[in-house]
C-alpha cells in the first residue's frame, strides 16, 4: 500500500491552463496533465492506493470554488482532498465549518501564494481556528520555484511556530524546507511535527536525506511526491532504494498516513 500525502489536481478546464503556466514559471516538468482522471491513471500504474489532494486558495475570491472542488473530489475512493482558506477572507470561519461538515480532513496553507509569513503573530487566530476543529494543517515550506523571494516559510521561522503546534496534527511539506535542507535539519528535524517527502528525491543530497530520515521521529514522516511535479514511480523507487529498515519504509509509505488520516 502507498499513500501519497501531497498531490495537486485541478478541474479539467483549469488544468489545461494552469499546468503549462506553472511549469514555465518553475522550470519543472509536469508528470501528469493535472486532471483528476490522468492522476488516477498514473496512480494505478505506480501502485499508489490513495492520494491526498492539496488545494490552495490563492486569494479570498476563489476560496469557495477551490473548496467546492475539494469536496467533490473527496467523494472518490482514491482521493482524500484537503481544503484551503485564505487568511484575508471574511468568511474564513464559515468556510472551515462547511469543510468540516462535508467530511474534509485537512487544510492546506501556502504562505508564499497567500502572502503571509508563517511566524507572523496575526496568523495565530487562523491556525487556532483550523486546529480547534480537528483539521490536519499542512504548510508549504521553503522555496517555491515559481515565486520570487522572500521565502515566507523558512525552517527558522517555522521553528518559532512549534510552540503553537505541540501535539497538533501539523505537516511541514518538502522535508520542512524545500532547497533548505541544512536549515531544516538544524531547526525542524527531530521535532514533534510531521514532515512529508515531496520534492525531496532528486533535489536533496541522498546522504542528507538519510540523516534527516534517521533523525526525525519515525511515526512523523509521510511519503509524498508533489505530483504532477513529482513522479510516483520514481519517488517510490528512490525511497525503497535508501538504506533504511523495511519497517521505517512501510511507515513512510503508508502506515503513518493511515494513522494520521484515521483510516479503518
Amino acid at each position: 500500500m502507498v499513500i501519497d500525502f501531497h498531490t495537486h489536481m485541478f478541474p479539467d478546464s483549469l488544468a489545461v491552463k494552469t499546468i503549462p503556466l506553472l511549469a514555465e514559471r518553475s522550470g519543472l516538468m509536469a508528470h501528469t496533465d493535472g486532471t483528476v482522471k490522468q492522476t488516477l491513471e498514473k496512480m494505478k500504474e505506480a501502485g499508489v492506493t490513495c492520494a491526498v489532494q492539496q488545494n490552495i486558495a490563492t486569494n479570498p475570491r476563489q476560496m469557495t470554488k477551490v473548496n467546492d472542488f475539494a469536496i467533490s473530489c473527496n467523494q472518490l475512493d482514491e482521493i482524500v482532498a484537503f481544503g484551503s482558506v485564505h487568511p484575508e477572507a471574511d468568511s474564513l470561519e464559515y468556510e472551515l465549518d462547511k469543510l468540516k461538515d462535508a467530511g474534509i480532513l485537512g487544510i492546506k496553507l501556502h504562505p508564499d501564494y497567500q502572502g503571509f509569513f508563517v511566524d507572523d503573530p496575526k496568523m495565530q487566530p487562523v491556525y487556532e481556528a483550523i486546529l480547534k476543529r480537528g483539521f490536519i494543517l499542512q504548510f508549504h515550506t521553503g522555496l517555491d520555484l515559481g515565486l520570487p523571494e522572500p521565502i515566507h516559510a523558512a525552517p527558522k521561522a517555522l521553528s518559532r511556530t512549534l510552540g503553537l503546534f505541540s501535539g497538533e496534527k501539523v505537516v511541514f511539506a518538502h522535508m520542512a524546507g524545500f532547497q533548505m535542507a541544512d536549515d531544516a535539519l538544524e531547526y525542524i528535524i527531530g521535532k514533534d511535527v510531521y514532515i512529508d517527502t515531496s520534492c525531496a528525491f532528486g533535489y536533496a543530497d541522498e546522504n542528507m536525506l538519510l540523516t534527516m530520515f534517521k533523525s526525525h521521529p519515525e511515526n512523523k514522516i509521510l511519503f509524498a511526491t508533489d505530483c504532477p511535479w513529482g513522479n510516483f514511480k520514481t519517488d517510490i523507487k528512490a525511497l525503497l532504494s535508501l538504506d533504511l529498515t523495511d519497517e521505517l519504509k512501510e511507515k513512510i509509505l503508508h502506515k503513518n498516513a493511515e494513522k494520521l488520516l484515521a483510516f479503518k
